[in-house]
């Protein structure tokens, strides 16, 4: 359907709804929503499949979003009368809707982002199970490791690796970036169409290309939200790798490490405090808005309960935004989700400008997360850029493995 009519439905029935007090019974079950997130071509819909549930002892209505094998939880949901409005867990995104028949929906989907904030037309049907219809037999098979050249026309061209399996048609997978992977997809080969989507509370992501008679994905599109909208192709090179992250982020080996800024509970924390005197500390560089850095800290939560008790201490040095009140319920608020003990600090509004303010003792920042090893005399041991999280499968058991291998190196050292 036209992206026009679409929106003007999606307002006309907020409209008569919104005008009228009666209350419209909401199904329970399977759904499927669409994000209209290009309104420059209509036939750019970024589809997801979720759940809504009613339990009937806590009176509470749950939401779960599946990813591939992923699968988000909720129950941050209001229902009056005809209006719905669901927040994401962990971030901050949220979604406003009204209730237009007992099967359908139709919203806004609210992004808040470290800098900005947006919304997406948002419109969803009950009973419908499939993310992306599939109208063809697949042209190919595209299980394996693909080359992916983002902005290949640009000479700013970044590379990814996607890692994708395919039985029939369904395709599910992740692309892994220097700074990170893009966790869970999920779509589908129909035709010559390549097409995969992401829903997280986070991550807004519509992926599409055309496979061409080489077997080259070409004309590729990355729609990340309104304002950012990326050119992509992918050749497919079981042999393509990407730099080593432990070498991406250079230090200056004349300079410690100094700050002192404020946790989620308005207290004054610096690295020479009592409590990380002669303790292995890592500092994590990241931010409440970024997926990667929830992965990482999940990890790290579990560690952390592990090994605190033999001298290990976490500082996650948190970016966000110039307001520290609203900064610091966010970062309160990740933690607690996410079940982490250790500290956590507001170090300022993100960017390069900021970490580096913080931080002089490195000569530049490429991502978020990136994480500092420092031994018991506080000395810089290891700097790592990036995280690949769950979704990447072996490259993530094979990075937790190193971790806690020199997690426990360092704590064996006098």
């Amino acid at each position: 359907m036209n992206f026009t009519k679409i929106l003007l439905l999606i307002l006309t029935a907020i409209f008569f709804i919104s005008c009228s007090n009666k209350k419209v019974e909401l199904q329970y079950g399977d759904w499927r929503g669409i994000l209209l997130i290009d309104k420059e071509n209509t036939a750019n819909e970024l589809p997801f499949l979720f759940t809504l549930e009613f339990n009937p002892d806590t009176k509470k209505i749950s939401m779960k979003i599946f990813n591939a094998e992923e699968v988000i939880e909720t129950d941050e949901i209001i229902l009056e009368n005809d209006s719905l409005k669901i927040k994401m867990p962990v971030f901050k995104d949220e979604i406003i809707a009204k209730i237009i028949k007992g099967d359908s929906i139709a919203g806004e989907y609210i992004h808040f982002g470290s800098r900005t904030k947006y919304s997406i037309p948002f419109y969803a049907v009950s009973g419908k199970k499939d993310r992306f219809i599939i109208n063809e037999e697949p042209a190919i098979n595209v299980t394996g490791k693909w080359e992916i050249f983002f902005s290949p026309d640009d000479s700013n061209t970044n590379i990814g690796i996607g890692e994708f399996k395919q039985q029939n048609g369904k395709v599910t997978g992740t692309i892994l970036t220097e700074s990170g992977d893009y966790r869970y997809l999920e779509g589908v080969v129909s035709g010559k169409n390549f097409l995969l989507s992401c829903v997280n509370g986070s991550h807004t992501l519509f992926f599409k290309a055309e496979i061409s008679d080489k077997g080259n994905l070409e004309n590729g599109i990355l729609i990340g939200g309104p304002n950012w909208k990326e050119k992509w192709r992918a050749e497919k090179n079981e042999n393509a790798k990407l730099r080593d992250p432990e070498k991406l982020t250079e230090v200056r080996t004349d300079m410690d490490i100094k700050f002192s800024l404020v946790d989620i509970n308005g207290n004054k924390v610096s690295l020479s405090d009592e409590k990380f005197i002669n303790k292995v500390v890592i500092l994590q560089i990241m931010g409440s808005w970024c997926p990667n850095c929830m992965d990482e800290t999940r990890l790290f939560a579990e560690l952390y309960n592990i090994y605190n008790p033999r001298g290990l201490e976490i500082i996650g040095l948190c970016f966000e935004t110039k307001d520290t009140t609203e900064s610091i319920k966010r970062i309160k608020r990740f933690a607690e989700q996410l079940k982490a003990n250790y500290t956590f600090l507001y170090a300022g509004e993100v960017g390069k400008k900021s970490v580096l303010e913080i931080l002089p003792v490195l000569k530049d920042i490429k991502g978020y997360p990136t994480t500092i090893y420092l031994d018991r005399k506080h000395k810089i041991r290891k700097v790592y850029t990036g995280f690949s999280g769950p979704s990447t499968g072996v490259h993530f058991e094979k990075l937790r493995n190193n971790i806690i291998q020199f997690i426990e190196k360092l704590l064996d050292e006098n």
